[in-house]
């Protein structure tokens, strides 16, 4: 049997100098870390079009992984755009929320990272966070001015996939982001959460679908316990793959 196909999700980026043609991207953590996990990894373009094979490349992979990038657009989750709202990608909206769609509806294994967790929430019906330092009392700094390839602020975990992956309850974690899931979309669960309050991780009872709110794949080329989210994530893929008729 053939190892599992982990497709990730790219962003879209013009490159100085040139203003006409995007390139699709990636970052080399996720790929490096999902190739050292037994994984093979391929790169899933952005396509908004309304002709895009999105159900076809869902059906090419066994799992899914949504990485970061911009803030979702707020009307998706009912809301008004307010001042700390950052930049906002919404074609990569649409393209993601069709993707993701089509890979519930096939029962691929999802995993988001950082904007892969929101968007994820955003799809299931769930709502986030604008911009943490204004609505959020007392928060933490959660975009560190220090190297993001090392912890910065703990997280305290529940039950569930991230905990038994990594092993522990409270866990140090990296952080670069200014939004954060305000409510879990039905069907899913916080299973972590900084110490301010902000929630760091959810996913769903069955783990199909799970979300981080920090970089592990910036951590895991030198931190071997947070490598175990990408090798648990490639386990539950072959597990899915096991349990489909």
């Amino acid at each position: 049997m053939r190892p599992p196909v982990i497709g990730i999700v790219t962003s879209k980026m013009f490159f100085p100098g040139n203003t006409l043609d995007r390139y699709m991207y990636v970052s080399s953590g996720y790929v490096e870390g999902i190739a050292r996990s037994g994984g093979i990894p391929v790169l899933l373009p952005l396509m908004e079009r309304p002709d895009a094979p999105v159900r076809d490349m869902a059906a090419a992979v066994d799992g899914i992984i949504l990485s970061g990038g911009e803030d979702p657009a707020p009307h998706l989750y009912g809301e008004q755009p307010l001042p700390g709202l950052g930049e906002v990608d919404y074609e990569r909206d649409l393209a993601e929320l069709a993707l993701i769609k089509e890979a519930v509806a096939l029962k691929k294994p999802l995993l988001g990272i950082c904007r892969g967790m929101q968007i994820l929430n955003v799809a299931l019906g769930g709502t986030l966070l604008q911009d943490i330092p204004t609505q959020v009392s007392g928060a933490l700094q959660h975009s560190q001015k220090g190297s993001r390839q090392y912890g910065a602020h703990t997280v305290r975990l529940s039950p569930g996939f991230i905990l038994d992956a990594l092993g522990q309850t409270e866990v140090l974690v990296n952080t670069s982001h200014h939004q954060a899931v305000k409510e879990a979309a039905p069907g899913l669960r916080v299973t972590g959460t900084a110490p301010d309050g902000v929630i760091e991780a959810i996913e769903s009872d069955d783990a199909m679908i799970v979300g981080v709110q920090w970089h592990p794949e910036r951590m895991w080329a030198h931190d071997d316990r947070m490598l175990r989210i990408a090798k648990a994530f490639v386990e539950k893929v072959i597990k899915s793959k096991g349990d489909c008729p």
